[in-house]
């Protein structure tokens, strides 16, 4: 899948640093967004990448107690279908 935006809602105790990082096959993994400067609240990233599995790799908290998320949401557009041509003929 073509992954287009990841959106993180964090709850109080929010990651300072992390990173998105997408697999193919949950083994290797990839980064595709990082920061070292989180301020909690909602998180909108924009990412542009191909990729069946999304994680989040959390560096460094916060707060005092520990990293913790609401919700997280990932958008992406599905790989295009092949169609093939329709001829029609007019007489």
């Amino acid at each position: 899948m073509n992954i287009e935006r990841v959106i993180l809602h964090w709850e109080t105790a929010y990651g300072a640093a992390y990173r998105i990082q997408v697999s193919d096959d949950a083994i290797h993994w990839t980064d595709v967004y990082s920061t070292t400067s989180g301020d909690g609240e909602v998180d909108n990233l924009d990412v542009s990448v191909a990729g069946r599995y999304v994680r989040l790799y959390a560096t460094r908290r916060g707060t005092e107690w520990g990293c913790s998320l609401w919700e997280v949401e990932v958008f992406a557009k599905p790989d295009p279908i092949y169609r093939p041509p329709v001829w029609h003929q007019f007489r």
